[in-house]
């Protein structure tokens, strides 16, 4: 036999032990009998297994106490599935004074830190344009946090000296 069909042939035994394996796995989970729980019990159905605090070795068990299902009222021994919360919307910020909110906004935490440019002066305007009001101005080499941006990332806005306004991003350094 070559050693190219030795190969082959390796391959396909070493394909076939995987999906085998694979097979198994499938059957144990879905019987329930590998859930991920470590330890397993020999004892027959309704017989009372008892253990003490001191034999768990999880040091988040507060205690251990074993019941009979006699002491275990039926209502006890499956809680009520409780509803998920609905999460709350996020408030979208507003800024004062802007003309034109912007279409995306960062996170606390997530907001990218710009520098004006060294030969820059900026304005800072109500809009994502040149055809809105200046509403202050930015001097050269001042780093500021972008809050939020327009839709094609051009502009950012910015809150410098406690006044929003939006920045041209041609003239920020990252």
């Amino acid at each position: 036999m070559s050693k190219i069909r030795k190969k082959a042939m390796l391959r396909l035994v070493l394909c076939a032990v995987a999906l085998i394996a694979c097979i198994i796995f499938s059957v144990l989970l879905l019987s329930g009998t590998f859930d991920g729980k470590t330890g397993g019990s020999s004892a027959p159905a309704g017989d009372v297994i008892s253990a003490d605090a001191s034999a768990i070795s999880d040091p988040t068990a507060d205690s251990f106490t074993a019941s009979t299902p006699e002491e275990t009222p039926a209502e006890e021994a499956q809680p009520e599935a409780t509803p998920e919360p609905t999460p709350e919307p996020t408030a979208v910020p507003t800024y004062d004074g802007l003309s034109v909110q912007p279409t995306t906004y960062y996170n606390e935490g997530e907001q990218p830190s710009y520098t004006v440019t060294p030969d820059n002066n900026l304005n800072m305007r109500a809009g994502p344009s040149t055809d809105y009001d200046v509403l202050g101005k930015v001097p050269a080499a001042t780093a500021v946090t972008a809050l939020g941006t327009n839709e094609d990332g051009s502009w950012v806005v910015v809150n410098y000296n406690g006044i929003y306004g939006w920045l041209k991003t041609e003239y920020l350094n990252s």
